[in-house]
């Protein structure tokens, strides 16, 4: 069985490094907690350091158990940084990125890992996109937005078209170090704030005419799509309704799915046979927020669980998976 996780998340130890010298400019800390190490970030949000997290080899045991063939390995959101000056943002990619190519060549069989990029400078992340492409890297991770900044905002376009260009499949991953109001209690930035950001994301990407222009871009939207599943009915009917809704897009919302891919993280058995009959199994590949507690402790069941036929079964544990990823 051929299994490949597409939705998990490491911290490279040259990040670590790097954080520990330069954390000053991140907002960000190495704390001590019972003997733990953390990150500390904007004096708010922890993040654990030791364990799987950051030990590559700590993490092949759990794989083999889990019956996972290989990770897509990529950044933990909070290492994206979209909130900073672009000079940072780049160099804090730069480090991932090359320990990424330095993970990924260690030990190929395990670990395909995803880039980062400065965002909030959309030409120093298509330069960056380029170089992570050279060395090998097979996809990138991006935030939903940045700060206010919207990802169908015309000054992303070059973003666009190099990851198109360039066949790098584009993860969308939420993440709010302190989220505000409502979202600040009961862990909801998470629970449903994320959700919301990607869902929203999504929408603009098909709104602002981001897929229409990039038809051969693939966008994996991270936590079985977020909202966006519960809205392509409403956006397609403020398609038919809105004139703006149409001013760029020449078609209705819900035919620009295929461009989408979700993976398994819903948390429902239910919702997600729901999903996966509803968009079907070419769009859906393994995910589990490893090795963070609120992902999934066992992919292989989840997805075995819903019944499938064989075929659809290993379009979602790895077929879709190496095709996103030129394997």
């Amino acid at each position: 069985m051929d299994v490949i996780d597409m939705h998990n998340h490491f911290i490279a130890p040259e990040i670590i490094d790097f954080l520990a010298r330069e954390g000053e400019h991140f907002a960000t800390k190495i704390v001590e907690r019972d003997g733990r190490r953390f990150f500390l970030i904007q004096e708010k949000a922890m993040r654990p350091i030791d364990g799987p997290i950051s030990d590559a080899q700590a993490r092949i045991a759990d794989m083999d158990r889990e019956s996972i063939t290989a990770q897509a390995v990529s950044c933990v959101p909070f290492l994206m940084y979209p909130d900073l000056d672009a000079a940072p943002g780049l160099a804090i990619a730069q480090v991932n990125n090359d320990a990424m190519v330095a993970l990924g060549a260690s030990d190929p069989a395990h670990f395909v890992p995803l880039a980062s990029v400065p965002m909030q400078d959309p030409a120093a992340a298509a330069r960056e996109l380029e170089r992570a492409a050279k060395l090998g890297l097979r996809g990138v991770e991006i935030p939903p937005k940045v700060v206010e900044r919207q990802l169908d905002e015309p000054d992303f376009e070059i973003f666009w078209e190099a990851a198109e260009a360039l066949r790098m499949v584009v993860c969308v991953h939420p993440f709010e170090a302190a989220p505000a109001g409502a979202l600040s209690r009961y862990f909801l930035g998470n629970l449903v704030g994320n959700l919301y950001d990607t869902g929203l994301a999504a929408a603009l990407l098909i709104y602002g005419g981001v897929l229409e222009h990039h038809p051969n871009l693939r966008v994996v939207l991270y936590h079985a799509g977020g909202a966006l599943p519960a809205l392509v009915g409403r956006l397609d009917m403020g398609y038919r309704l809105v004139p703006e809704c149409r001013s760029a897009i020449p078609r209705p919302p819900s035919s620009y799915a295929n461009q989408f891919y979700f993976d398994i993280i819903a948390h429902s058995r239910g919702m997600l046979g729901h999903l996966v009959k509803t968009y079907g199994a070419d769009r859906f590949v393994v995910g589990t927020d490893y090795p963070l507690p609120a992902g999934l402790a066992h992919p292989v069941e989840e997805v075995k669980a819903l019944g499938l036929a064989t075929g659809d079964e290993q379009k979602i544990f790895g077929t879709n998976a190496r095709q996103l990823l030129r394997l």
